[in-house]
């Protein structure tokens, strides 16, 4: 009896010693945010030092040309003068851009063109491949068109471009055929009003299989006894893929929209968009993004470069933040 007793007693100190260890640590949890990294860093230093580079080279080469590329917008920067003592001219590299800037509106308008059918020719298109190669019976013959649809997209654009130069340049295989069946040859790769169908045309072959691996993947997540009792229930092939394919990767479709949406300002693909630029094309595929490398690298023009791609960022980032709260509030879908 003794011994079971003293055994009690014991257990109840201990558990009073517990609760009191318990009460202690509340009272002592950090509650500020302060307080809070204070004690993250006393309790997880080794972290700390191991993240510690990674930390210093993104202040050095992400944050420290954002910084310069800010200042660069507000003063006139000249060699002679250098960064530092260039003169500050505020808001006059913006002003610089909308009222005297060489083509600026035709540039914007292009820019804006080519997101349009960056959207309609880069979204769709992969987005209905997918789905053919999900509903696919043959798993051979998915996998073989898979590996041929991907192909492409290891080719570089400078490949690309050959290819391209090869078909159509004025000496060029197809050009050469239609000459032999028609009597006259056609400069597609010179002419303004193909160059843009030519542009998307490559860029849709090179990259629509690889837009489709984002979306096959989200389609494996798709419970398949929800098509088995579909097409129980009398759901043809079509009807299946609306009421349970696409609304089974909603969310990712949704999310692959914001990106679209806040890259509105970008307008297509500046590296390919270089390779087939011309004099004779120029005012028909001139964007933002090309002109920032023919005249801000090409003329020294780093001010007005600067201004123009800070402008371009911020609208960018609004649009973002804008797409993200439109589709949270409508479907309940955002990136954070």
């Amino acid at each position: 009896m003794n011994d079971d007793f003293i055994g009690r007693a014991g257990g109840e100190g201990f558990a009073e010693t517990g609760s009191a260890s318990r009460v202690k640590r509340l009272e002592l949890k950090p509650k500020t945010p302060l307080e809070k990294f204070k004690w993250s860093v006393k309790n997880y230093w080794f972290i700390y030092i191991c993240i510690l580079p990674g930390l210093i080279s993104m202040a050095i080469y992400s944050y420290g040309p954002m910084i310069l590329q800010i200042w660069l917008s507000f003063i006139d920067y000249n060699f002679a003068d250098g960064l530092w003592h260039s003169e500050f001219v505020d808001f006059g590299m913006f002003r610089y851009i909308f009222t005297e800037m060489p083509d600026f509106w035709n540039i914007l308008g292009n820019t804006l063109w080519f997101n349009v059918l960056d959207t309609v020719l880069g979204f769709f298109p992969p987005l209905a491949l997918a789905v053919i190669l999900f509903h696919l019976n043959s798993d051979i013959f998915r996998k073989f068109s898979q590996t041929i649809l991907y192909l492409p997209h290891f080719f570089s654009w400078v490949i690309v471009y050959g290819i391209a130069y090869a078909l159509l340049s004025e000496t060029g295989a197809l050009t050469s055929l239609l000459y032999e069946l028609f009597g006259y040859r056609v400069e597609f790769l010179t002419n303004p009003n193909a160059i843009v169908p030519i542009l998307y045309v490559f860029s849709v072959w090179k990259e629509v299989g690889w837009g489709t691996i984002i979306y096959l993947a989200a389609m494996q997540n798709i419970d398949t006894t929800l098509y088995e009792a579909a097409e129980v229930d009398g759901c043809g092939p079509w009807r299946r893929i609306f009421v349970i394919t696409l609304p089974g990767i909603r969310g990712i479709v949704l999310y692959q929209m914001i990106f679209i949406i806040g890259g509105i300002f970008t307008g297509g693909n500046t590296e390919e968009i270089l390779l087939f630029y011309s004099d004779a094309t120029r005012h028909k595929i001139e964007t933002i993004n090309t002109w920032l490398y023919n005249y801000g690298m090409g003329y020294f023009e780093y001010s007005p470069a600067a201004a123009l791609s800070l402008m371009q960022s911020l609208l960018g980032m609004i649009l973002v933040l804008f797409a993200n709260k439109w589709i949270k509030t409508k479907w309940g879908v955002s990136i954070w």
